[in-house]
């Protein structure tokens, strides 16, 4: 349940603010690594697969946008937030591997459709990523727990 009110808390303040206060990761990765040392289902060593996931989706990042433009390039809140990257880091304790990239390709789905759902109703420029990626983990949870339906863990 607390996982859920911290969730919370990280989609309306980067929705609202497009911005996340840096307690918020900080509290979710500790919470993240309670849950998954509880667990009988996750393992801690998935952790390090995770991070090393993500940390390759940011070298990909920097290699195109560096190539595209023929000189290095920081997509680092150019085209991706300080913000994003961390969550996705904290959160990578609540997944096993596979399901964290299946993870990773839903909620970036997710994001994208929710995205073009708000374009259409108001002008905005930036995509508040942490947040659209919270409301979707929140949605799981809450199919796996309430209805029984196991989607991404």
């Amino acid at each position: 349940m607390f996982l859920i009110v911290i969730l919370g808390f990280v989609f309306f303040q980067d929705f609202r603010k497009r911005t996340i206060h840096v307690a918020l990761p900080i509290i979710l990765f500790l919470l993240a690594l309670v849950i998954n040392y509880k667990s009988t289902d996750l393992r801690l060593n998935c952790v390090a697969y995770n991070m090393a996931f993500v940390l390759m989706n940011i070298i990909g990042l920097v290699l195109y946008f560096s190539l595209k433009n023929r000189k290095f390039i920081n997509p680092i809140d150019t085209y991706i937030g300080l913000g994003d990257i961390v969550f996705f880091l904290a959160i990578t304790p609540l997944f096993n591997f596979k399901p964290f990239i299946l993870f990773f390709i839903l909620g970036l789905l997710f994001s994208l459709l929710l995205h073009l759902g708000f374009v259409l109703f108001k002008q905005v420029k930036t995509i508040p990523l942490a947040g659209y990626l919270s409301l979707f983990l929140t949605i799981n949870i809450v199919a796996k727990y309430l209805f029984n339906v196991n989607l991404l863990f």
